[in-house]
């Protein structure tokens, strides 16, 4: 069975390096894994997005989720969460950072950010799971981890090993942020479960 994971955020949010991460565990179990990115305008604060398709019994073939078969959408932005939630399964499950950056766009007098995005999102009928990500990596002293929160609610959703999922993080990461990147990871685990 292949399990859909979108992970979506804005530039410099580690949209990317999540995926890596998560990508690295899939392959650390000897999963089948794809895995595709769309970067846009991401280092200028534009949408980041990044398909992973895995499956531990199974052959993948194509490294982008079809329309509407995501499982578990993981939101590093409110805003991009929110444009992402058409792609998800009507069962499927949102992990959501209410954190809001505001477009370029709007900043310079576009259309207004939605004030009801979290609304909207639980008015679909599927489970959103809010993790304040940005908040708890704040605490920890290193605001670049709040993707790792994120990454460790996505692997309780999933169950996902955590044993493996800390060694891909200590393969991924720099070594010099690993240690904080294992207690967000942790944070992250606790909070969706």
């Amino acid at each position: 069975m292949i399990t859909n994971v979108l992970l979506t955020g804005v530039g410099g949010q580690g949209t990317i390096t999540a995926s890596q991460v998560l990508a690295e565990a899939c392959l650390l179990q000897g999963w089948q894994i794809k895995k595709s990115e769309i970067h846009g305008m991401s280092q200028r604060g534009g949408s980041v997005e990044s398909h992973v398709r895995f499956s531990p019994d199974g052959k993948v073939f194509s490294p982008t989720i079809p329309d509407g078969e995501v499982d578990v959408l993981l939101g590093f932005e409110l805003l991009e969460a929110l444009r992402g939630l058409p792609q998800v399964r009507p069962h499927g499950v949102v992990i959501v950072d209410p954190r809001r950056i505001v477009p370029i766009t709007v900043a310079l007098g576009g259309p207004a950010y939605p004030e009801d995005a979290l609304d909207r999102m639980e008015a679909s009928g599927r489970r959103i799971i809010v993790v304040p990500a940005f908040e708890e990596a704040q605490k920890l002293g290193e605001v670049r981890a709040a993707n790792v929160v994120l990454l460790g609610a996505a692997a309780a959703v999933l169950d996902l090993k955590r044993e493996v999922m800390e060694e891909a993080i200590r393969l991924v990461v720099k070594a010099k942020a690993v240690e904080v990147n294992l207690a967000a990871f942790g944070l992250g685990v606790e909070m969706a479960q």
